[in-house]
């Protein structure tokens, strides 16, 4: 029991510190590469995803051949329909990318990349170097879309720790809902708290204007991304394995460790 002990620590002692630092690294490296990533997508509601549907099926259709045009027009009459229009929004796909970090990291690593992307943005303006998107700084806390950085933070670790022992299906889709979830609620959560203490703190009454707010934030930030964020999350993981074996790879331990004591002649049992 001693002996397994010392055994496990000894192990613990010769992980590679070299090959943790530069997986976080990486790890802040993608995050901060997400975070400057904004994909013009369809606005993610019910009506403009159709319309949006509908113009992809009459663009292929209008590729094909007269003949097979035709019959394609025939059989499917809703192709008659002339085009939509589509409206497109923003995506920043950085919580997928907190996800897939936790997933290929880790708990421990992965929160420690998301912290240090947090630090970083909120630190490098007072030098005059701006990481973030929107700028950075420590004024960064009053900006509507401060509480799904702190959701990043989180994200990285419940995903991390949803997967940290076992890789079964089960475990990946635990890891992406609880990433997403946690991320989201901390975004709305921090939103809502910052408009309630602000109605304190100022003593204006702002209490009609800011409930649309609140909701118009709260759409543009969660209800509208919150597909994509789905979508690229099982993408992530689904590629995330390869990543995970080379993590392991690079932060294993020293597999031919030099003895650190040597055994006794008079220990050994000589014939």
């Amino acid at each position: 029991m001693r002996f397994a002990l010392v055994e496990k620590i000894d192990e613990l002692k010769r992980r590679s510190v070299v090959g943790q630092i530069v997986v976080v690294l990486i790890g802040v490296q993608l995050l901060f590469f997400s975070s400057f990533i904004a994909l013009s997508l369809p606005t993610a509601t019910e009506r403009n995803l159709g319309a949006f549907i509908h113009n992809q099926e009459l663009a292929v259709t209008y590729m094909l051949p007269a003949s097979l045009k035709e019959r394609a027009i025939e059989r499917f009459p809703v192709l008659l329909r002339p085009a939509n229009d589509v409206r497109y929004s923003l995506y920043v796909p950085i919580i997928p990318t907190a996800v897939f970090l936790g997933y290929v990291l880790g708990d421990t690593l992965g929160l420690f990349a998301a912290v240090l992307y947090l630090a970083i943005g909120l630190a490098l303006p007072l030098i005059g170097i701006y990481p973030f998107a929107a700028g950075g700084g420590l004024s960064y806390w009053g900006q509507p879309g401060f509480g799904y950085l702190l959701g990043v933070v989180v994200a990285a670790w419940m995903s991390g720790r949803a997967t940290c022992k076992r890789r079964t299906s089960f475990r990946q889709l635990l890891a992406l809902v609880s990433g997403l979830t946690a991320a989201h609620l901390m975004g709305l959560a921090y939103l809502m708290g910052s408009c309630v203490v602000s109605i304190f703190v100022d003593g204006t009454p702002r209490f009609p204007q800011w409930r649309p707010w609140v909701f118009e934030e709260a759409r543009n930030l969660t209800w509208y991304p919150l597909p994509y964020d789905l979508l690229f999350s099982i993408v992530l993981i689904g590629l995330g394995f390869p990543f995970r074996w080379l993590v392991g790879t690079l932060t294993a331990p020293d597999m031919n460790p030099r003895p650190r004591h040597s055994q006794r002649i008079e220990d050994l049992d000589l014939v």
